[in-house]
């Protein structure tokens, strides 16, 4: 949920029956694990109308569902703001940031195993560990706090606050590391992005204390951190270049890449050891992990309002996400940029996980 974009959607007619339309013709699913082998696709909802719903679209791209959530759990209504999905075995939890809870459901056929409410205050993200999982509640203002919970029976464990924010949470390496400062905004026109600071926090799941404190050069706003092959990795970006930090969460070092010339990158994924990541523009670029050379062509520029990205076996994903009705999902070939398929899928499409 970007909160810059909160205020001109409040007024917005909520659509509880909204029911998306897809461009092609797909084929309904009906098996007992019908979501195995595909995507599952987060569509945030309207923020105050409990419009968020999750969407399905196999790996041949040829089978598409819309709102399995309420399908498989008696038209139970999801909520407000569906803020990101994690997985653990063979459920998958479902973060609403609104009205604060997790529900659990069978990440194969959607069912509702139990919902998780104890000592949530806007829930942001998730991430797992041995036998516990890590939740970061983040309200902007004065709750920010990593909350930690037994995945066996769901009971709280224990909470860690942070003196700023708490966004994205990922394992890497066996450690907990949280993105613990990013971005703001001034609270008069333009609204323009600020700092809140520069620092990722790692924890040690073993203790659940933290570890240690990661401060990054303040030369760009902390724009997303993800997990790959035991490393943690962050984009920030500033106003002439990027920057993608390779954080080893044993020992607190990291190394950058610097995307010298690309200004603004927004969001970061990696597949089959090649970065992509977005600019302001909706420009989506790819490298090598290992190369030094800044990419200056886009794979694709996707249109509208670029909000959900992911890059999954070879393909991309980009939503141009609306709130007040229907998103637009995009999908390409990650190598050619040829458009492979397009969706109509729910309000608020933020985000797609692979299951």
């Amino acid at each position: 949920m970007n909160f810059k974009k909160i205020l001109p959607f409040l007024f917005a007619s909520a659509l509880l029956f909204n029911v998306a339309c897809n461009d092609d013709d797909f084929v309904e699913v009906t098996k007992a694990e019908a979501y195995e082998n595909g995507i599952l696709i987060a569509n945030e909802g309207g923020y105050s109308t409990p419009t968020s719903e999750v969407s399905f679209v196999s790996n041949d791209l040829g089978i598409f569902e819309n709102k399995i959530y309420g399908k498989n759990n008696n038209s139970e209504v999801l909520g407000n703001v569906l803020q990101s999905i994690g997985f653990n075995g063979e459920n998958a939890y479902l973060v609403s940031n609104v009205p604060n809870k997790i529900d659990i459901v069978n990440r194969y056929n959607f069912k509702k195993q139990g919902t998780v409410t104890t000592n949530l205050n806007s829930p942001r993200y998730i991430a797992f560990s041995g036998s516990q999982y890590f939740v970061t509640n983040n309200n902007f203002f004065d709750v920010m706090k990593l909350n930690i919970y037994n995945t066996a029976n769901n009971s709280f464990v224990t909470s860690i606050n942070f003196p700023r924010a708490a966004e994205k949470v990922v394992e890497a390496g066996g450690r907990i590391v949280v993105q613990t400062d990013g971005v703001t905004y001034q609270t008069a026109p333009p609204y323009g992005e600020l700092a809140t600071g520069y620092s990722l926090t790692i924890v040690n799941p073993s203790t659940n204390t933290v570890a240690s404190t990661i401060t990054l050069p303040s030369n760009g706003i902390i724009r997303d951190l993800i997990s790959y092959n035991g490393s943690a990795y962050v984009l920030a970006s500033g106003s002439t270049a990027s920057y993608i930090y390779k954080i080893n969460p044993t020992n607190g070092t990291f190394t950058t890449t610097t995307l010298v010339g690309l200004a603004q990158a927004q969001k970061l994924r990696i597949d089959a050891n090649k970065f992509y990541f977005n600019d302001s523009s909706n420009k989506i670029f790819s490298m090598d992990m290992n190369s030094t050379t800044v990419p200056t062509t886009p794979i694709v520029t996707s249109p509208g309002t670029l909000y959900g990205f992911n890059v999954i076996d070879g393909r991309i994903f980009a939503s141009d996400a609306s709130f007040t009705g229907d998103s637009k999902v995009y999908i390409y070939n990650a190598n050619s940029g040829a458009q492979l398929k397009t969706l109509t899928t729910g309000i608020g499409t933020n985000g797609f996980y692979k299951n």
